[in-house]
């Protein structure tokens, strides 16, 4: 799944596709306003509600195995959703140890779905099956979708999920339960707790 992002580097994001009036952030979490980009950038809720709902839904994630088949996402619009960063959490006993996913710093976009329900526009985060190197923290993680295949996503294309980006480049290290509390909002969030960037396989033994 994917419950938390960052989205820091406003700098690179202007500068590839133009002025965005945008907060940066170092924890979005469901709920809070977020930056989306269809055919402009504009502002969405982070949780999606279908149309025919009598109560909200404000769904977080959706499968792409299931995209087609699921109800709630028959009638929603796609969307792209810049980011720099996300967390996962890897169980651990009783504990859940927070880990900080990214790409070099760089700019990324995830595969998004959006809809109006009752006078709001909410969207939720595209996942697929984690790649190896991620599945001992997490089995599920954000579509990624490269340049190249912006519009094809945009159209409603299928995408080869194995051809979106590369897998090598992304790097991950284990921040502090200080990410824990969305109301955290501070570069303490992705501090790494240790300097190695790939986990130590023998704790999942």
């Amino acid at each position: 799944m994917c419950g938390r992002f960052t989205l820091r580097n406003l700098d690179d994001l202007k500068a590839r596709y133009g002025e965005t009036d945008f907060r940066p952030s170092y924890n979005f979490a469901p709920g809070h306003k977020i930056l989306t980009l269809t055919d402009k950038f504009q502002i969405m809720e982070w949780g999606f509600s279908p149309y025919w709902a009598e109560k909200p839904f404000n769904l977080v994630n959706a499968r792409i195995e299931t995209l087609f088949e699921k109800p709630s996402f028959t009638n929603s619009n796609r969307c792209l959703i810049p980011a720099d960063g996300w967390y996962e959490w890897r169980k651990s006993g009783e504990n859940k140890i927070p880990y900080f996913h990214h790409l070099n710093g760089d700019v990324f976009f995830f595969g998004g779905v959006f809809g109006g329900y009752r006078g709001k526009v909410g969207c939720a985060i595209v996942t697929t099956e984690a790649v190896e190197s991620l599945k001992p923290i997490h089995e599920r993680m954000p579509l990624i979708i490269s340049k190249q295949h912006f519009q094809n996503w945009l159209n409603g294309d299928d995408i080869n999920c194995e051809d979106t980006f590369s897998a090598k480049s992304i790097v991950h290290h284990t921040v502090s339960k200080h990410v824990n509390n969305p109301q955290h909002n501070d570069p303490k969030c992705v501090f790494p707790t240790k300097e190695i960037e790939e986990p130590d396989e023998s704790l999942f033994e």
